[in-house]
């Protein structure tokens, strides 16, 4: 055991010093991306039965997340019961919009938040400014929208709005892993068994894949994931009892 941690030591210290790793590095990226396509891969196959699914579909139908919106919406009975409603990455607002017309509860609150300036910065195949979106126009006092990055505006409002009652419905659109991983890490002490969290770019595995699973190995978050439509690039989640 003990020439093992040596040999270990001596390995790593000597290739720090030969600065092989600068040889690595054009690569980095693209090795990354790999190991987290492979634990995505594996991920799929090992949740893919026994829950709300099209994998494998070979055709995208982004219509279809309304369909996974409803499946949740009555297997949770989320219809007649105060929600908060979170969204992150608003843009035009047409999930934002499907969630107020399919809550009627007068106690449950939608805040949504987003730049309303595009994309902060660079992401898969859009740069940064992409998705540029107009605040939408809601006509519903439960909705309130708020403008501002993520990381400038979400500790101030989860300070000054206590979560209800109900459960918490949580739509991760940020599509930027930091994003992602901010807003799940700042939402985390306010999570509570059945809050929902959907995803609406799962399957990309460098970006909301990668955070998911970053937050749920470091806060030690049960979870089942409970549907998924268009080969789980829209994907469900339900928060569980820690045992």
């Amino acid at each position: 055991m003990k020439f093992s941690v040596l040999a270990n030591s001596f390995i790593k210290d000597f290739l720090l010093f030969s600065r092989v790793g600068l040889l690595i590095k054009p690569f980095s990226n693209f090795f990354l991306f790999l190991s987290r396509f492979a634990a995505l891969s594996s991920w799929i196959h090992t949740h893919k039965k026994g829950i709300y699914t099209d994998f494998y579909s070979p055709k995208r139908n982004y219509v279809a997340r309304f369909k996974l919106y409803e499946h949740v919406s009555i297997a949770d009975e989320l219809k007649n019961e105060p929600i908060d409603y979170l969204e992150f990455g608003v843009a035009s607002g047409l999930s934002f919009n499907w969630w107020l017309q399919h809550n009627a509860h007068p106690d449950s609150r939608f805040y949504g938040f987003d730049t309303f300036e595009g994309l902060p910065e660079d992401w898969h195949f859009f740069k940064k400014g992409d998705m540029r979106a107009e605040l939408p126009e809601v006509d519903d006092n439960r909705a309130k929208f708020v403008k501002g990055l993520f990381q400038d505006t979400l500790l101030d409002f989860l300070k000054s709005h206590p979560r209800g009652v109900g459960k918490m419905v949580i739509h991760m659109d940020a599509d930027l892993y930091s994003s992602t991983l901010f807003s799940l890490t700042t939402l985390a002490p306010y999570l509570k068994p059945g809050d929902i969290i959907f995803f609406d770019e799962f399957n990309v595995p460098n970006h909301e894949y990668a955070a998911w699973n970053d937050f749920v190995r470091s806060y030690y978050i049960p979870n089942e994931v409970i549907g998924s439509v268009n080969n789980f690039y829209q994907c469900a989640f339900r928060i569980l009892p820690k045992s």
